[in-house]
């Protein structure tokens, strides 16, 4: 078969790993390295944060509109030539957000860069599922977890130094020689693979392509401007959300009934993929939830640079690439979903442990829980993308890679907008519950407002030294009203952990046993 020609060299599988895990870290590192820098970036541009916000979304969504056609581009050009485009387009992408004049060219300019990071995930995952041995899956997606997990992980924290010691635009000129490396590498040690000439290869599923174009498109701008424009109360997101979902369901059906789908979604069939996948996008909830929420309470309620944001996340980082590379082998020897069961009561625990945190905490008091995250999160990660393609033939790995990646993408953009929404709204919740407190009845509240008072009296008239000791109160309530709002959020995360648990007893494991017996 033409898609397995890339196993028949004797090539060291490991070193065909390290030649597609550096594009696929820089794609997935990309994605959180402006997380920590959107102060900055919406300072340059003079954008608000809501604005600027777009600039980290539509690189998401952009990617996720190349999962589709990835499996027919597989077949069209093969692997090695489609990683060949992704990190060029990805190189072009990260050249013009330094060109970009205004916030609108840097977005247009993210765009294009999320389509040349879009198909350099699956790809990564397909090759590893094909280089590496059958027994052996669990290694392969330790070392593919360490794009998928690590990368994200790391990137804040390479993003918030290159922002606080040069500019937020080295966060792009330092992926420009590291994709030239990444094509030499590809180059030289990923066998080319010429798919077979069919008629299957000609044909392309306009319809299906363009529906879920427009369902990521219309769910992006809901997302994006959903907070702005106050939800559903806005006529316009109404439409746009409707058009989403009737694009979405078409999509579905479209890609089950014609012959010639942009891309095979009767893989959700396999009950292993369907419930992996289920699993492991609720995983990547945690993930880039936890990555949104953490360095925005370091930075808006313990004034932390961002720097100093991105060096809290980075233990996590290391702690996962270890936690990776270990639990792949881990994982031949324990029932694999007993080990993910285990790394989401972990996942829980370490979310637990953040909703202890106030604005004195120190910088031990946020690491520790991330830490803690991150065991969990390769313990719970790796088992189950292994499982979820372990009944899959061979054959069908590009597609279901995809489908896999564009299940994730659709969930994690949802997630971490509703997180940022969540903060928002559940604040304004423990504000008019908090707000009670002030109260001239209330005796607490008027021994502070005096003492307040009384020292700004040094330095201003009795009226303006009230209003001063009034307002710095109401920001105490403000600040104490975001602190509940996070530890609610936490809470949920955690609470969705348990969840879980039980879908993991649904994945067969039976094949391993019979791979175990043969050798």
């Amino acid at each position: 078969m033409s898609e397995n020609t890339i196993t028949e060299k004797k090539t060291n599988p490991y070193i065909v790993a390290l030649a597609v895990l550096l594009p696929a870290f820089l794609a997935l590192a990309a994605s959180s390295a402006t997380n920590v820098s959107q102060p900055h970036i919406a300072g340059f541009y003079g954008a608000t944060q809501y604005e600027t916000n777009t600039v980290i979304t539509c690189y998401i969504i952009s990617g996720g509109l190349m999962l589709p056609v990835t499996g027919y581009l597989v077949r069209t050009i093969g692997k090695k030539l489609l990683m060949y485009y992704s990190i060029w387009v990805f190189c072009l992408g990260c050249l013009l957000c330094l060109l970009a004049p205004n916030l609108q060219a840097l977005i247009a300019a993210r765009i294009v860069q999320g389509i040349g990071s879009g198909c350099i995930l699956p790809l990564c995952q397909a090759i590893l599922l094909e280089v590496f041995p059958e027994e052996q899956r669990g290694v392969a997606m330790g070392l593919f977890g360490v794009a998928a997990m690590f990368s994200p992980l790391a990137g804040p924290f390479f993003g918030g130094y290159l922002t606080d010691n040069y500019s937020w635009q080295w966060i792009f000129i330092i992926n420009i020689p590291l994709c030239m490396l990444s094509f030499l590498l590809v180059k030289l040690f990923v066998k080319s693979d010429k798919p077979e000439k069919q008629k299957y290869n000609k044909r392309f599923d306009y319809v299906g392509y363009f529906s879920i174009v427009i369902a990521m498109a219309c769910m992006q701008i809901v997302l994006d401007k959903g907070q702005q424009f106050n939800w559903f109360d806005t006529t316009w997101i109404c439409w746009l959300t409707g058009i989403c979902v009737f694009s979405f369901v078409l999509f579905y059906v479209w890609e089950l009934e014609y012959k010639y789908p942009v891309i095979d979604i009767r893989v959700f069939k396999d009950k292993n993929f369907l419930f992996g996948t289920i699993a492991s996008s609720f995983i990547n909830v945690m993930i880039y939830s936890t990555l949104l929420l953490v360095p925005m309470f370091v930075q808006s309620l313990l004034g932390y640079s961002p720097s100093m944001s991105g060096l809290t996340m980075f233990p996590r980082a290391i702690i996962c690439l270890i936690g990776l590379l270990a639990v792949g082998e881990i994982s031949r020897f324990i029932d694999s979903r007993h080990l993910a069961s285990i790394g989401l009561v972990t996942i829980a625990i370490s979310l637990l442990m953040l909703t202890q945190m106030n604005t004195t905490s120190s910088m031990e008091s946020i690491i520790l829980p991330n830490i803690l995250l991150c065991i969990g999160v390769p313990t719970a990660f790796v088992p189950i993308t292994a499982l979820s393609f372990q009944t899959l033939p061979a054959s069908k790995n590009a597609d279901a890679a995809a489908l896999h990646a564009l299940f994730k993408n659709i969930v994690t953009a949802i997630a971490t907008s509703a997180s940022a929404t969540f903060i928002a709204r559940v604040s304004q919740v423990h504000q008019n519950y908090l707000v009670g407190n002030l109260s001239p009845h209330n005796p607490i509240f008027q021994y502070k407002f005096a003492a307040l008072k009384a020292k700004f009296m040094h330095l201003y008239p009795s009226v303006l030294a009230a209003r001063k000791a009034d307002g710095m109160l109401y920001r105490q309530l403000q600040q104490q009203a975001r602190l509940a709002s996070f530890f609610d959020v936490f809470t949920v995360l955690a609470l969705l952990c348990i969840i879980i648990i039980p879908i993991l007893y649904i994945l067969k494991v039976k094949k391993a046993k019979a791979q175990s017996k043969a050798s």
